[in-house]
């Protein structure tokens, strides 16, 4: 299971194009991989969040579509 290649999946199907995965992470207390989830922007990428997943892929925690929008828009905003 490579944690990246599934976020990926996860946001293609649930976000779009615009969104990608970063380099995943282990906390080996939690036994949970953190994925960060980046945004492609005129400016750059931009860090909106991250997946939690299992140490067998299943996806713990990911921010909602509107979530993600949400903080594009205040990030964006707030860079002007």
């Amino acid at each position: 299971m490579d944690p990246m290649n599934r976020v990926r999946d996860y946001l293609l199907d649930t976000v779009g194009h615009m969104t990608y995965p970063g380099n995943a992470s282990f906390d080996s207390s939690s036994q949970r991989w953190f994925v960060p989830i980046y945004c492609r922007t005129l400016r750059g990428a931009i860090v909106v969040g991250d997946v939690e997943l299992d140490t067998q892929g299943h996806i713990l925690f990911a921010p909602s579509r509107e979530e993600l929008l949400t903080r594009l828009g205040a990030m964006v905003g707030s860079a002007s």
